[in-house]
């Protein structure tokens, strides 16, 4: 190998190792915590996306794509003050009805216990806006949209052929990911 061909051969291993860089993680796991956020709510937010959207046999759930740093970042990010305070409250009302249910933080119950505390929670009344609902739609949207999501729970094509505006679909099929 002379001097040209080691140049180009280590050129090609660096533009691969920057666009491997490049690349989107499979989960939300790689993106910055906001500083005004703790890791307790960071675990609490992806332990309800969780218990919203559990693993199945065919896919993830919800926490193994870090659902709750998504969430907090794009409240963060995109969520005005007032729906901040929201989320941060609905956190509170959901452990406290765990604590006062169970004598147990939210964290510390089972599957059931967590799904039992959440279906009192939304059936709650509220004044205006439910609080869970907000948690609701950001846990679907970082769901949905992270690779595992898109790839494992919802039917993938990356390159997509000729439209068919009435497709039949089984039971048993998954809905189709944009």
């Amino acid at each position: 190998m002379n001097r040209r061909e080691a140049l180009r051969q280590t050129a090609l291993a660096a533009g691969a190792a920057a666009l491997w860089a490049s690349l989107p993680a499979r989960t939300w796991a790689a993106l910055a915590v906001p500083a005004d956020w703790s890791g307790d709510d960071e675990a609490l937010l992806t332990l309800i996306g969780d218990t919203i959207i559990p693993a199945t046999a065919t896919s993830p759930g919800a926490g193994s794509v870090a659902v709750g740093r998504f969430i907090i970042t794009q409240a963060t990010d995109c969520y005005p003050p007032q729906s901040i305070e929201t989320l941060r409250r609905a956190l509170r009302e959901i452990d406290a009805a765990s604590r006062q249910r169970f004598s147990q933080p939210f964290s510390a119950l089972g599957v059931g216990e967590r799904e039992q505390v959440l279906t009192a929670y939304e059936a709650a009344p509220q004044s205006g806006a439910h609080p869970f609902r907000l948690i609701k739609e950001l846990t679907l949207l970082g769901y949905f949209t992270s690779e595992l999501g898109a790839t494992q729970a919802l039917r993938y094509d990356p390159i997509p052929g000729a439209y068919r505006g009435a497709v039949k679909l089984a039971p048993s099929d998954r809905s189709w990911a944009l």
